[in-house]
């Protein structure tokens, strides 16, 4: 999800005033639909638009070729919208790793410009991530037949379905 850095400092405060006693991040799997829908509810008064790419046909089994079919596609779309810096939610070192040698494999193949930066961090250290995050889970939930939060944002968001089987 771009946040254009003219609009990051308001984002960045509004995810955070988001946040709950105690709570040390915003994370759609751990909030229940009272908080989901005040989330999506703050968000699209934001009128969010980015790209939110959809593995179709994804077995479970096989996640990580899913992330990576997923990514490539992402990185794509992002580069064609002119997006130069990309920060990914750090998973674990061994993960990472993958995500960064895919990243390189696909620079060497000239599928993305070599001028285009990633970056992994802790969503705790980088609220920016929340978004996406919140995005995705809305997004998910539609995908399995509950579309009340995804209608909200749907408008300004481009689908990209990925045939990841």
């Amino acid at each position: 999800m771009p946040v254009a850095p003219h609009r990051a400092d308001r984002c960045l405060a509004d995810l955070q005033a988001l946040l709950l006693h105690r709570q040390l991040r915003l994370h759609w799997h751990d909030e229940n639909d009272k908080r989901r829908t005040q989330l999506i509810e703050a968000v699209a008064e934001w009128r969010p638009n980015g790209i939110v790419v959809v593995g179709a046909s994804m077995n479970p089994t096989r996640q990580e070729r899913a992330r990576r079919k997923c990514m490539q596609c992402l990185l794509w779309e992002l580069c064609d919208h002119h997006v130069v810096d990309v920060v990914f939610e750090r998973r674990d070192r061994e993960l990472d790793q993958r995500d960064h040698e895919l990243a390189v494999a696909l620079k060497g193949r000239h599928s993305i410009p070599p001028r285009l930066q990633l970056s992994w961090c802790d969503p705790r250290s980088e609220p920016l991530l929340w978004l996406p995050d919140i995005i995705a889970g809305a997004k998910s939930l539609a995908e399995r037949g509950d579309g009340r939060f995804w209608s909200q944002l749907e408008v300004s968001m481009l689908v990209r379905d990925v045939e990841v089987a």
